[in-house]
């Protein structure tokens, strides 16, 4: 384990929900610094950038910091014409908390980043919360969420969190300058409740992992069009997911597919980090590998997981960034793997 951040002596000590990006050249790390899970005004978007072939670690300054807002999690996306940016859930500590997805744009390949800015109403909604994006061609698509606080956040179905809406599909065709709403992915899954959602380009579609607010981890694969033609519930069907995935992500790998976040492997352990390869076209499990936290250890909070590649003495080393916390301040980690061993 490699300690990329560690706030434990920090004024901010709280380090949590890192964002990986590489480069190449560099991994650009963006995480949240402040004094809690949530509701600690002031909290910033901070950034790492680790070197693509040392994998020395350096900080840097925060990316995004407003007065008085939280920037509670930021997820990067990189368009067709080479800008880098990240879309950041802000928010206060008032409830409802959230205030309008935030984005910091980068015009020099992740050199520097300009200032934070709201992205406002898109199509007559406005959106708080982004998980993921993917670029193909000239288009970005992105996973955002509504919220009822925000402008057009109501869903007309009674979901299971009060404030939380719709998880939709977004899309751009000028690298972020405009974006436009493609599909409510909630009503493609049949308006099951869901929060956090990851997805991948697959074959002429997608395909995508979505975290059920009624414990349940739905795994599903959608046309060019964003319409689900199969979904599965994981944890009906596998014994060592007893919920959902926290924070999951969903990707491809030398031809096979994966998806990894955190995961409880029996009712009432401590959690623990996953993955799992899947049937793309079944979309039933395969093989299932604890990263993290086999010997099951208390661990208060962490685990939102991405990966990256590196080749190592001729063998393919596997790397997650996480964060962790046990009995003390949370920590900006990289866990090692032998790709061969885990894949």
């Amino acid at each position: 384990v490699d300690v990329l951040e560690d706030g434990a002596r920090a004024e901010q000590p709280y380090l949590a929900f890192p964002a990986v990006l590489d480069l190449g050249a560099e991994i650009l790390v963006s995480f949240k610094r402040g004094h809690s899970h949530a509701a600690d005004p002031g909290a910033v978007l901070d950034l790492l950038r680790i070197d693509g072939t040392s994998g020395a670690a350096k900080a840097c300054p925060p990316i995004a910091a407003v007065s008085g807002e939280i920037m509670q999690m930021g997820e990067w996306a990189r368009f067709a014409n080479g800008d880098i940016a990240t879309y950041i859930d802000a928010q206060r500590s008032k409830q409802p908390s959230r205030t309008g997805l935030a984005v910091a744009r980068s015009r020099d390949g992740g050199k520097t980043f300009g200032p934070v800015e709201r992205v406002g109403v898109i199509d007559g909604v406005e959106y708080g919360y982004a998980f993921e994006s993917v670029t193909r061609g000239q288009t970005t698509w992105m996973l955002v969420m509504t919220f009822t606080n925000l402008t057009g956040g109501t869903f007309p179905q009674r979901l299971l969190r009060p404030v939380a809406g719709s998880v939709d599909v977004i899309r751009s065709e000028d690298s972020g300058g405009t974006w436009r709403f493609v599909r409510s992915l909630t009503r493609e899954l049949g308006g099951v409740s869901i929060n956090e959602s990851s997805f991948a380009p697959c074959g002429d579609g997608f395909l995508v992992a979505a975290r059920g607010y009624d414990a349940r981890q739905w795994l599903a694969y959608a046309d060019a069009e964003f319409h689900v033609t199969r979904k599965v519930d994981l944890t009906k069907d596998n014994d060592t997911i007893t919920g959902h995935i926290g924070r999951p992500r969903v990707f491809i790998r030398d031809g096979r597919w994966y998806l990894m976040g955190r995961n409880y492997t029996m009712p009432k352990t401590p959690m623990r980090l996953s993955l799992f390869r899947f049937d793309p076209e079944t979309l039933s499990i395969q093989r299932h590998v604890v990263l993290d936290n086999d010997e099951g250890r208390k661990v208060a909070d962490g685990y939102y997981a991405m990966p990256y590649w590196r080749e190592q003495d001729g063998k393919t080393r596997f790397h997650v960034v996480t964060y962790k916390r046990g009995s003390g301040a949370p920590k900006i980690i990289r866990l090692s793997y032998d790709w061969e061993e885990v894949r």
